[in-house]
């Protein structure tokens, strides 16, 4: 038995020499089979639409007159309490909430349809980067006639709907707030880098202004308020308390109107970039050069050991 096993044992081993020759015999089709796959991806890699990300760094700016209001209230809210006077909540915009505000379906529904993004949205077939020009595929949407002509399945129309406007634009809208610093990156990505520098310097306008107009009309309403219980109180203490807090209010209406950047800073604006974030043409070529080639290589070796099994049991 020993004897049997030792002569058995060298059959099993994997023979270094012997694989290079094999895979040196079946070179031509190693080499065929990884050209084909190298056009075939080169092809396939042409026919996918190049695809554009352009980016607007942000940053909260910081409203003094917010913190202000809330350190009052902190203060003197329970000697306004003993006064039978309810103060009204702070003003100021919160970052967070104008995030959720700029993602949500209201806000980007609105400002599809004021900026009649939807046919440079669906209806894109092309962008021309040297001259900067976007081209509307006429058999889905007729500029002329500002016509939807698309041809889809029920339940769908040819006149997009607001739900598919509001998560096709979804899919190619990201928001990054880094963790250690105030700082939000906005980005579009779309086959053309030109909507994507519109969307990103209207959408971020857009909600400033949100903000602006927000705080304006709570800040006039808190300064009546301030005002109508201020002529229904007669403690000098809580007249002085009443006095600042119109002065905190005041003070925000004051920013909203002379402040360009009201609710964020632009860090970083927007730019129609140059290069395209896909499709990375030349790394699929040679992934699918490398994958055709090892397919080859298998093929080959197993076509071998399948010719010696033949060989050895003739």
């Amino acid at each position: 038995m020993n004897e049997s096993n030792k002569e058995s044992y060298p059959d099993d081993e994997i023979d270094l020499f012997e694989l290079i020759a094999t895979i040196w015999k079946g070179k031509w089709l190693i080499i065929s089979v990884s050209v084909v796959a190298a056009g075939l991806s080169a092809y396939i890699s042409l026919q996918i639409p190049n695809s554009y990300r352009v980016e607007v760094k942000i940053a909260p700016v910081e409203e003094s007159s917010g913190g202000q209001m809330e350190g009052l209230m902190s203060q003197y809210g329970g000697l306004a309490s003993l006064a039978g006077i309810s103060l009204p909540s702070s003003g100021g915009s919160e970052t967070d909430l104008l995030l959720e505000i700029l993602k949500s379906r209201e806000f980007i529904s609105r400002f599809i349809e004021d900026e009649a993004l939807g046919p440079r949205l669906l209806a894109l077939s092309r962008y021309d980067q040297t001259s900067n020009k976007e081209y509307i595929d006429p058999q889905i949407f007729d500029p002329i006639t500002s016509q939807w002509l698309r041809d889809v399945d029920p339940p769908k129309l040819a006149e997009p709907s607001e739900e598919e406007l509001f998560n096709e634009f979804l899919d190619n809208f990201k928001i990054v707030k880094e963790k250690t610093s105030p700082l939000i990156v906005v980005s579009f990505e779309h086959r053309s880098p030109l909507l994507g520098f519109d969307i990103l310097r209207r959408v971020i306008k857009r909600l400033d202004d949100y903000a602006r107009k927000k705080d304006k009309t709570k800040s006039e309403q808190s300064i009546n308020y301030l005002e109508k219980k201020l002529s229904e109180t007669r403690l000098v203490e809580v007249e002085k308390v009443l006095y600042q807090m119109i002065e905190s209010q005041t003070k925000t209406l004051m920013l909203a109107e002379v402040n360009v950047d009201y609710a964020f800073q632009i860090i970083d604006p927007p730019q129609v970039p140059e290069e395209r974030i896909s499709p990375k043409r030349a790394l699929i070529v040679i992934l699918s050069t490398l994958v055709g080639g090892m397919i080859s290589v298998l093929i080959v070796l197993i076509n071998s050991s399948v010719q010696r099994r033949k060989t050895a049991t003739s």
